[in-house]
């Protein structure tokens, strides 16, 4: 080995004896600083002992074993890189020693530190220097919290404890602050906001709040508070704002009634937020203040709560007040301008001037809903006054009565009030402007859909009970329905194309009402039907032998005529001349057919009863027959009249009057009879005898 080999050799032989030797009284000194600091902050903490000046002492011995031990570790890692250690195992154990030792110094520091800071707290903290105890806090929580649970002695859960209870006290004293300097009082009849001229603290408690968060508690107990007893209060009600300040605060106040207009509302928000602009307008951070940070808890429902209690307020129902609504705008314009100087409304807010600004359809759905509540209000009115309207009717030549033409007959005088009204608005869209137009015609839709709908169950106990209401209903709707069928022909085709009006028009809505008016008066007929087949099941004719005529008998068939000749004084009037004859012809054949089924079906039939059945169906054919528009015009419209006056015959008449009225089955009787049907009668009519025998045998 060469002489310079010798001497490097020699040399690193010599730094090993020093590293073996210096770490293991490394190690006994961190263990005794570390038992020292440790017993130290015990006795801060926990035995309530204060010396920090002795901290500085403890803290700037660790730095001084840190630096060494890095000296330390420096000169082992150069001693492993020249692979003169590979038998030395004792300095092996010292490197490992080393980086405990390193590691447990750093713990140590760091409580040193800790504990520095909660002394600074402390200072700053007696001195108002919020921001600064925030920071600390901010500091400590990082540092402990970079300290490995498993290295954690009793005394670290101590130093926790101590900054958490730091935190909540920093917390109560910068609430204690603001609520301080902020005073709010809601007492009726007056709201009062004071806000402190001196603001110094409030504004370090507020930066202090917002330190390392985004959230600050107060401005959002803050922003309720001004909700609920300043913006609401100011857009509902009609507010006295008096702003002015004394020694120590300025101030605002607010007294409110009922009763606002737009112009009260604007104003007294103008004044609220002028008045928080030039005293509670602090920063937060370098890019958001008190006031924004309030603007994000309020400018949507501000918005919102501005369009709908006050702004859709404006909103003109004539052309004149359309004409004058830029002054509204303009207003509206400047109330915004104020917002967003404050910086309550950003670039992204509901926009209340574009609001304003869409005064066209405002306007037209303000307009429509006025039409809507207005229809609806000519629906409600009684339907019994009557007006008459439609073509006469001519019987004579019923067959040049053109479908299109509406038949005379009575409605309601409030369906053509709701039709000349209808009417006007169907004027305006010849003249509107697309959108405009569109939206009248869309209401008109919806305001002859909704009478099919609206009027039935606003009049529903008039219509179940009074016959009347209902031949008026069903004419209303008819007649709305033609009336809306001829303006597809006349207004429809003469708006705009690109409204593809033309093409649809009424057509959907006049087939509706016809469908209820058809549906409605059916119902009510089958009903009465109902009435005639009930009173008839409880008139005594039933059983095989009629021997006597029950009182009860013509006291039925007189009850049914009662009701109809009833429907022909509510009705007469009031419906087209062919309904109204249908109709009573339909009510009275069902009492016929009924009254001829039930006598068919004896198989004997007293003289006496006979005779008195006569003198039934004559009340029938001579009441019946007056029920009509015309009593000739009977037979038109009730089936089974003429076999009932051929029944009539039979009850009174001889086998041989019988048989030459059969005709060998070409008479009368056998056009209404059939000739089982007429055996049956005479059968139980007549005794059993050659010349009855001869007779049926002669009826094929």
């Amino acid at each position: 080995m060469s002489f310079l080999a010798n001497v490097l050799s020699s040399a690193e032989e010599v730094e090993l004896e020093e590293i073996n030797k210096k770490v293991p009284e490394l190690k006994l000194t961190v263990e005794d600083l570390k038992m020292e600091i440790v017993q130290y902050i015990e006795n801060v903490y926990v035995k309530y002992s204060f010396r920090p000046k002795q901290n500085k002492e403890l803290l700037q011995k660790a730095y001084t074993i840190e630096e060494e031990i890095k000296l330390l570790k420096k000169k082992a890692d150069t001693a492993t890189k020249k692979d003169l250690i590979k038998s030395n195992k004792e300095l092996e154990e010292h490197i490992d020693s080393l980086e405990y030792t390193e590691f447990s110094i750093h713990v140590v520091s760091k409580l040193c530190e800790i504990n520095g800071k909660l002394t600074e707290f402390e200072s700053f903290f007696d001195a108002k220097e919020y921001v600064k105890c925030a920071q600390l806090l901010y500091e400590l929580e990082e540092t402990i919290n970079g300290i490995p649970s498993d290295e954690r002695v009793d005394v670290i859960h101590t130093l926790i404890s101590n900054i958490v209870g730091n935190k909540t006290m920093l917390l109560n004293e910068l609430n204690n602050v603001f609520e301080k300097h902020i005073i709010m009082n809601n007492k009726e009849p007056a709201t009062t906001l004071e806000i402190r001229k001196n603001t110094e603290d409030l504004k370090e408690a507020l930066l202090a709040l917002f330190h390392n968060t985004s959230v600050a508690y107060p401005l959002h107990t803050f922003a309720k508070s001004l909700w609920d007893f300043f913006l609401v209060p100011a857009i509902d009600n009609k507010l006295e704002v008096d702003r002015g300040e004394n020694d120590k605060f300025h101030y605002i106040q607010t007294t409110g009634k009922k009763g606002t207009n737009y112009l009260d509302v604007f104003a007294s928000l103008k004044t609220i937020f002028e008045f928080l602009r030039d005293n509670f307008n602090f920063k937060l951070n370098d890019d958001l203040t008190t006031l924004e940070y309030i603007g994000i808890d309020i400018r949507d429902n501000l918005s919102e709560l501005l369009i709908k209690h006050c702004l859709q307020d404006t909103i003109p129902s004539t052309v004149e007040g359309l004409q004058q609504y830029k002054i509204v705008i303009e207003n509206t314009e400047k109330l915004e301008e104020t917002l967003r100087e404050c910086k309550i409304f950003v670039h992204d807010t509901t926009s209340i001037v574009e609001y304003a600004n869409n005064i066209d359809i405002l306007f037209i759905n303000k307009k429509c809903q006025e039409y809507l509540t207005t229809s609806q209000e000519i629906m409600k009115k009684d339907m019994h006054d009557l007006a008459e309207v439609g073509e006469p009717y001519d019987p004579e030549n019923p067959i040049f009565c053109s479908s299109e033409q509406f038949l005379q007959c009575s409605v309601s005088k409030s369906v053509i009030e709701l039709l000349d009204f209808a009417k006007k608005i169907m004027e305006q869209t010849l003249t509107a402007s697309d959108v405009c137009a569109g939206r009248l015609f869309c209401t008109l839709q919806n305001i002859f859909y909704t009478y099919g709908k609206f009027v039935p169950e606003f009049h529903k106990k008039l219509l179940q009970t009074i016959p009347q209401q209902v031949a008026l209903f069903h004419n209303n709707c008819l007649y709305i329905g033609h009336t809306l069928t001829a303006w597809n022909k006349t207004y429809c085709l003469k708006m705009a194309p690109s409204l593809n009006i033309a093409n649809i028009g009424f057509s959907e809505e006049a087939h509706q009402l016809e469908l209820i008016a058809s549906e409605t008066f059916s119902n009510y007929v089958k009903g009465q039907l109902k009435q005639i087949n009930d009173i008839m099941s409880e008139s005594g004719l039933e059983g095989g032998t009629l021997e006597e005529i029950q009182p009860v008998t013509e006291k039925s068939v007189r009850q049914c005529i009662r009701q109809q000749e009833l429907l022909k004084t509510v009705w007469k009037n009031v419906l087209p001349y062919p309904l109204y004859n249908k109709t009573l012809g339909e009510i009275l054949n069902s009492l016929c057919v009924n009254f001829i089924t039930s006598i068919i079906k004896y198989e004997d039939i007293s003289l006496s009863s006979a005779e008195q059945l006569v003198e039934i169906i004559k009340i029938i054919l001579n009441r019946g027959s007056k029920l009509f528009t015309d009593p000739k015009e009977v037979s038109l419209y009730v089936a089974s009249w003429y076999k009932l006056n051929e029944l009539n015959f039979v009850l009174s008449a001889s086998l041989l009057d019988i048989n030459d009225r059969w005709a060998d089955g070409k008479g009368p009787l056998a056009i209404q009879f059939k000739p089982n049907e007429l055996k049956s009668l005479i059968r139980a009519l007549f005794q059993n005898t050659d010349r009855r025998s001869a007779v049926l045998a002669k009826i094929l």
